[in-house]
């Protein structure tokens, strides 16, 4: 297991040391009509859902906020509220932004976060699942902003990199269990806007 998670982390350094390299290939050609330093940010997305043949509503709320250094780099945090029939799930997030490529107007970067969410569920009848669960994930999410305008960006995050144990924000209940992997499955896009003062 140890072995296992030493080389994801490997593997995770190998990747930002490529992306900077490659960075040095590509060099931004368009001036930047802003920069973003020591700018505060706020942001987050907001979904709803009405499943009309079970009846079941889905909600979930994921603000952010966080700080610009430099056009490079920026740390962060989101929390998460997702609420579903007769569950509830709560999630907090710290995050370290690392911006490598930018593009007017698309930005490129990944977040180096650990996340932690407790899940409250009523349990079902003959189940001995416990209620609340927790659960930790510990990993990258590649992510892109697209420059709206002065100070506002719409953004996605893509993906996910890393190791999670019964994670399960923004997941079906099933898949939030313990490894390790890449996954880009449509449960991992969010798309929110976020705004730079």
């Amino acid at each position: 297991m140890l072995k296992r998670f030493s080389l994801l982390v490997v593997g995770l350094l190998a990747s930002l040391w490529m992306l900077e390299a490659q960075q040095a290939n590509f060099p931004n050609t368009e001036p930047h009509e802003h920069d973003h330093n020591g700018r505060f940010f706020i942001g987050g997305s907001l979904n709803y859902w009405y499943n009309t043949s079970e009846k079941a509503s889905t909600f979930s709320i994921r603000p952010e906020a966080g700080y610009l250094f430099n056009d490079t780099w920026g740390v962060g945090a989101f929390l998460a509220y997702e609420f579903e029939d007769d569950t509830r799930a709560f999630s907090v997030t710290p995050f370290v932004r690392y911006y490598y490529l930018h593009r007017l107007p698309f930005n490129l970067y990944l977040d180096g976060c650990f996340g932690w969410n407790a899940v409250i569920s009523k349990p079902m009848p003959g189940s001995n699942v416990k209620s609340p669960q927790y659960g930790w994930e510990l990993g990258v999410r590649p992510g892109a902003c697209i420059d709206l305008t002065e100070g506002l960006c719409l953004c996605l995050r893509l993906g996910f990199l890393g190791y999670r144990d019964r994670f399960i924000m923004g997941e079906e209940p099933e898949i939030g269990t313990k490894g390790f992997g890449v996954r880009f499955a449509p449960e991992e896009l969010e798309i929110g806007l976020e705004l730079e003062f």
